[in-house]
């Protein structure tokens, strides 16, 4: 398995204290994080966890990571994310690695957040809509027949979609 060995941060500073991502590393200008099979990140709030992972997934060009651009309008991330660099490594061949395989994927908590809500939606949906029916009279053969039909899950859908906008 290809892991991330090290990535360090921009050696250079701005001027520019709204400068972002300058601004939010400037005590750690050139500094070199290196990492192992397991590593984690802490820290308060706003101390930039997010903002060296989302740098990180950019700079390995990783599906997921967000837009550094800022529509055009502001070029300090994009400048600040060239300027950083890593090192990739092979723990099974204990080398180098220049490459990062092409389904790798950058994954933010709110993503797995969202998923999560989704799910809970879609069960609490899905009781709904049995119990509308049990309202009516359904037999539990009848809702256990419905609970597995075509029926519902397309009702279920229709529902998903409806709550969305």
């Amino acid at each position: 398995m290809i892991y991330l060995k090290a990535f360090k941060l921009s050696p250079h500073t701005v001027a520019n204290p709204n400068a972002y991502p300058y601004n939010v590393f400037k005590n750690k200008a050139g500094e070199t994080f290196v990492f192992d099979k397991m590593t984690v990140l802490y820290g308060n709030n706003g101390s930039g966890k997010s903002t060296l992972l989302n740098l990180i997934a950019n700079k390995l060009e990783v599906k997921g990571s967000e837009d550094l651009t800022n529509k055009g309008y502001n070029r300090y991330p994009v400048d600040y994310a060239m300027e950083c660099s890593f090192l990739l490594g092979d723990p099974a061949n204990e080398g180098e690695s220049g490459r990062i395989p092409p389904d790798s994927l950058y994954i933010k908590s709110e993503d797995i957040l969202y998923e999560i809500k989704k799910i809970q939606q879609e069960t609490v949906l899905k009781e709904g809509y049995l119990y509308q029916h049990a309202k009516l009279g359904y037999t539990k053969e009848q809702l256990e027949a419905l609970k597995h039909s075509r029926q519902m899950r397309k009702q279920v859908e229709i529902m998903k979609f409806a709550n969305e906008k």
